[in-house]
């Protein structure tokens, strides 16, 4: 089997429904991921929000792959906090269940060390996991904080469950001092999803394989590892990146000058990367998104 190719694409914006499934449609990507609904998270959707999505799925021959239920991480300590984190979990695993959504979303609880730490921890984690069990669910925990690979890795021997598993996001981890392919190393018998971008040492995003990241490396040990959970195609480029607006007249008239210059040159470097034999056109976040999607495509065919 082949990994589902998917995402979220809203990190820019929040797109409706509807326009979601048009994207991935347009762009043959396999399943939507979402973490709005028509603007709202998802906490808040309704049984008549429901009933329209399933409309729309059905009408779209689409499915949903991942629910990112947007719970903020709790401090173990906090009973309160806990409690309320896991009544939302519990309402958006039933959303799941309504959408036939077999994965949902979550961050791990605040913590200092995972080892002295465990007791509290397993007791604030654990209820969740067996309700995603009951469920039929599973966990992608989504890397967050300052979390080293091997805390998840502690976490997961010792629920020693296939309902938990990670969002395997070799940015978050080089950003985090990590070496990603010794993260892939220790979190590779749990990695349910993989984010498919890249980046230079300061963050700044870039095309898969030209940042410092060793996507295409860590996606070689995928294919090697028959890898067929899902690929999240979002990235970090953002769609006015590429708009190309007037310079404003006046007193910020030089600022306004030089910001455009530098825009010019950023989607200049793009070009050339994306067109490097069509010297006069400039590249668009469409184009940069086709070009990734054709990537990954050509890696994992």
């Amino acid at each position: 089997m082949k990994p589902i190719l998917t995402g979220f694409f809203d990190h820019h914006q929040q797109i409706t429904f509807e326009e979601m499934i048009a994207f991935t449609d347009r762009y043959e990507l396999d399943q939507i991921c979402i973490r709005h609904y028509n603007k709202k998270p998802m906490i808040e959707v309704s049984e008549a929000d429901i009933k329209q999505m399933l409309l729309s799925l059905k009408t779209a021959k689409n499915k949903i792959a991942i629910i990112d239920t947007g719970i903020k991480p709790f401090d173990i300590h906090q009973e309160g906090k806990f409690q309320e984190a896991f009544d939302e979990f519990k309402y958006l695993l039933k959303v799941a269940e309504k959408l036939k959504v077999s994965h949902i979303m979550l961050e791990l609880p605040i913590f200092t060390d995972v080892i002295q730490e465990f007791e509290l921890i397993k007791t604030r984690l654990e209820p969740f996991v067996e309700t995603a069990i009951k469920s039929g669910r599973k966990i992608i925990i989504k890397p967050s904080r300052e979390y080293k690979a091997n805390v998840y890795q502690y976490i997961f021997k010792k629920f020693k469950t296939s309902h938990l598993g990670v969002l395997f996001d070799p940015v978050f981890f080089m950003m985090h001092n990590e070496s990603t392919t010794t993260a892939y190393r220790i979190l590779k018998g749990n990695i349910y999803a993989f984010a498919f971008h890249d980046a230079n040492h300061q963050g700044v995003e870039a095309l898969v394989g030209y940042g410092k990241a060793d996507v295409v490396a860590i996606c070689k040990k995928l294919l090697r590892d028959r890898y067929d959970g899902f690929i999240l195609m979002d990235n970090q480029f953002k769609p006015q990146s590429f708009e190309l607006t007037e310079t404003k007249k006046g007193f910020f008239q030089k600022l306004f000058s030089n910001d455009k210059k530098k825009k010019e040159q950023y989607i200049s470097e793009l070009s050339k990367k994306i067109f490097p034999n069509e010297e006069t056109k400039n590249v668009t976040y469409d184009d940069i998104l086709e070009n990734q999607i054709r990537l990954v495509k050509t890696i994992f065919k």
